[in-house]
Parts: C-alpha cells; sequence; structure tokens
C-alpha cells in the first residue's frame, strides 16, 4: 500500500506489507502500520498539519470541530508529548491488531481442526450405518431361512405323525394277523 503524496510537501512513498484472511483485514492492517510508520517519520508534519493532512468526512460534525478547536492547544504547548501519545495509541493500535489476527488465525485452525474432526466422525457413522444396513440384511435373510426350515419341520411333523399313524394302523392289524395265525395254528 503507498500512501499518496501530500500536494505540497514531497514525502517518499511508504511500503507496507500486510497478510490477511479477508481483504478488509488486509487494508486496516495495511492502513494502520502505514499511518504508524507516517507518524515515525514525520512527527513535525502531523503535529503541525494533522487536520490537513486527514481531512474530516463531515465538516460540520460537532465532535470534529471539538477537535480542531481544541487542536491548537495541543500543537503549541505540547506537541512532542502530543505526537509521542499518538505514536504511543498507534503502536498500541497495531499490536492489537496483531494479536487478533494471531488469535483469529488461532481460531480459523481451530474451527478447521473440528470441521475435520466432524466430517471424519460423518464419515465414519456413515460407514456404520452401511455396515448395520448390511447386517440387517442379512439377518432379514435368516429369518427368512428360519421361516421356511419351520415351515419345512412343520410339514415334516404332519409326515412324521401321518406315517406314525399308519405304522399304529398296520401294528394293530399285524396284531391281528398274528393273533389270527395264533388261532390258527391252535
Amino acid at each position: 500500500m503507498t500512501i499518496p503524496q501530500h500536494p505540497t510537501l514531497t514525502w517518499p512513498p511508504i511500503e507496507i506489507e500486510v497478510v490477511g484472511y479477508r481483504l478488509v483485514d488486509a487494508f486496516e492492517a495495511a492502513a494502520l502500520k502505514a499511518i504508524t510508520t507516517f507518524y515515525e517519520h514525520h512527527p513535525n508534519e502531523v503535529a503541525a498539519y494533522p487536520i490537513g493532512l486527514f481531512p474530516a468526512v463531515n465538516a460540520g460534525s460537532a465532535e470534529w470541530l471539538f477537535r480542531t478547536t481544541h487542536f491548537g492547544h495541543l500543537s503549541r504547548d505540547v506537541a512532542d508529548e502530543t505526537i509521542q501519545a499518538v505514536i504511543r495509541y498507534m503502536n498500541a493500535q497495531y499490536r492489537y491488531q496483531a494479536l487478533q489476527q494471531r488469535h483469529m488465525n488461532q481460531v480459523m485452525n481451530l474451527a478447521q481442526t473440528f470441521q475435520r474432526s466432524l466430517s471424519l466422525r460423518d464419515t465414519q457413522i456413515q460407514g456404520l450405518n452401511e455396515a448395520v444396513a448390511g447386517r440387517d440384511n442379512v439377518i432379514a435373510q435368516y429369518e427368512l431361512q428360519v421361516l421356511e426350515h419351520g415351515t419345512e419341520i412343520v410339514q415334516r411333523n404332519t409326515v412324521i405323525a401321518f406315517l406314525q399313524e399308519q405304522i399304529h394302523e398296520l401294528q394293530m392289524e399285524l396284531g391281528d394277523a398274528i393273533e389270527h395265525i395264533g388261532m390258527l395254528h391252535e
């Protein structure tokens, strides 16, 4: 980012490199770093012409008028202290932005790790659901086989009962025949 030069003063451009996850974050970090660097390189210009360097968005604003009305006192009487306070503030603000960016990076890394973990668990759950569905199919097949075997057992038991009745009848006939043979022998 290069700060444009003041129309009446010639300053070398300030080159700033920043990295941000979002474009707005990168712009804010670059602007903060550029303003801090500018304040460090040009303390007298900042003390003498801050209103001209950074004009108000709304010149009729009550807050802006309050600042500009009392600025003469600050620039004449305590210019060095004002510049030092502004520089300290900008440095603190820059450190705050850097810490905030670092912590946002950590939050993003944690969020990505958590998302990967959830994705892995979703995949595992899907695999388990497929395994359960496969086992349910196998169980259903076994249940059908059990029903078929039960039907076969009932049919065989019916046949066995029928055959037992026939054997009983044949044994009775055999007994009658043996008695009849016994009577014939006598």
